[in-house]
């Protein structure tokens, strides 16, 4: 798609913020991961809460690494 209003410089800086919140919400996963012994349900949600952040991350890392280089 084709974009008449934002800049590059506005994609990348949406990109930062972006990836800036998904970083900030990886951080607070980590400092709640449940018991794997003693809540193994939760402890799966957790994991694929973890692991979707992480993808995400990843995926947008290499967008705003396509970017940058244009």
């Amino acid at each position: 798609m084709e974009y008449k209003y934002i800049t590059e410089e506005d994609k990348l800086s949406i990109l930062e913020n972006q990836l800036k919140q998904l970083e900030g919400n990886h951080f607070s996963l980590t400092l709640v991961e449940p018991s794997q012994l003693q809540s193994p349900d939760e402890h799966l949600v957790w994991k694929q809460q973890i692991t979707a952040i992480e993808k995400s991350i990843e995926k947008m890392r290499r967008f705003q690494s396509k970017e940058k280089n244009g």
